[in-house]
């Protein structure tokens, strides 16, 4: 790919800007990894992957450029809200461009129809939002707005895999199902840090719907994480959040099932994906959180024996995000299947998947626990 994702002009990019763009591209490459693995698992090319990758990793640029235009541009004062506001919506702009480049570049055979529906549909949501009244807003509504905003970039992605392999059409509604349970649970657990600030700014969300009550009567914001935390509001989220990791581990394991290929070719594809985003995506690099002598250490493990590659597994599994110990899946039996995978190449994927939940977890929540302490933490901090 000639263009690597969200790139910048040299000039013109003020360094905190640039600093949030990057931030954006590390949150928006990981739904452009998950593309590129799909892609190369069927196609077992990588200049296709790539491109295809990069569609849904820039317009997640473009659209939290765009959006912190709406947002914040009431807190900067009359003598720069020009400016920054130019700034932030050209730029989403210029990094639009790399999308229609990516576009072009895919093969003649490629239908985008459904991609641009999507991506239609991401503008709906946006629009859509600014009319949902928090104060009269149902459980149901608020679930809508996390599909129509939230959820839908995870249709993005099967959009795009659908355009250029050759899934079948069940392969592709279990991926949808599959993408969808799991960016509710981030979109809504990023939702819950985000509380007292979407409170604010009137936006209707399920932890919101969820309490018992206006958190908008409520004189600060340390007052609506009191009222959230001490009501039942949280009890009944997990329960929410519980079904659907339910929900995403049965069409994990249903997707799975339909691939006739090795595990290895599974392995290579999930360490393609890895890769690019390590190498092309994150402005962060590998070392910085997995330092090379744990990475080492990994390696050797995997070698030792089967007790210590074991260990290295269960280590890895359990810092993956969306709280993969509450899946219900037999984390035995991945095991068993993972164990006997090529050493070397499992090293690489379990040292570039370390550094990918790091990732993460410092650009949003991925667990409900960890949103909790975020807001437990601001409520204990006294307001300026």
């Amino acid at each position: 790919m000639s263009l690597p994702p969200a790139a910048l002009p040299d000039a013109g990019c003020p360094p905190p800007l640039r600093a949030r763009v990057e931030r954006y591209t590390n949150q928006g490459g990981l739904i452009g990894a998950f593309t590129y693995a799909l892609t190369v698992l069927e196609t077992d090319d990588e200049t296709l992957a790539a491109a295809t990758a990069s569609i849904p990793t820039n317009l997640f640029v473009t659209s939290s450029l765009h959006d912190d235009a709406i947002d914040e541009s009431g807190d900067w004062n009359a003598a720069d809200r020009k400016r920054r506001l130019n700034e932030r919506i050209t730029l989403g702009d210029l990094v639009f461009t790399n999308v229609v480049e990516a576009a072009r570049s895919l093969p003649a055979y490629a239908d985008l129809t459904p991609v641009l529906e999507t991506v239609r549909q991401i503008g709906r949501g946006q629009l859509a939002e600014d009319h949902l009244e928090p104060s009269t807003a149902t459980l149901e509504d608020a679930v809508a707005r996390v599909d129509a905003r939230g959820a839908v970039w995870g249709d993005l992605a099967v959009a795009l895999v659908d355009a250029v392999a050759d899934y079948s059409k069940t392969q592709c509604e279990m991926l949808r199902r599959l993408t969808r349970n799991g960016m509710f649970v981030l979109t809504v657990v990023d939702d819950v840090e985000d509380l007292p600030a979407d409170v604010g700014n009137g936006v209707a969300n399920v932890p919101r719907a969820l309490y018992d009550g206006d958190l908008s009567t409520r004189e600060s914001p340390a007052a609506v994480v009191d009222a959230f935390l001490g009501s039942d509001a949280p009890d009944r989220l997990e329960a929410i959040l519980a079904e659907r990791r339910t929900a995403l581990g049965a069409d994990a394991r249903a997707f799975a099932a339909t691939l006739d290929c090795p595990e290895t070719d599974v392995l290579a594809a999930v360490r393609r994906a890895l890769s690019w985003y390590c190498d092309t995506v994150c402005s962060v690099p590998v070392e910085a959180t997995v330092p090379p002598e744990r990475q080492r250490r990994v390696r050797a493990e995997l070698v030792d024996d089967e007790a210590s590659t074991r260990r290295t597994l269960a280590s890895a599994i359990a810092e993956l995000p969306l709280e993969t110990g509450s899946l219900p899946v037999d984390l035995d039996a991945v095991i068993d299947t993972v164990v006997e995978l090529p050493a070397a190449p499992l090293a690489d994927v379990l040292s570039m998947v370390t550094h990918v939940a790091t990732i993460a977890d410092d650009v949003m929540s991925t667990s409900l626990a960890d949103a909790l302490d975020v807001l437990e933490r601001r409520a204990s901090t006294p307001q300026s």
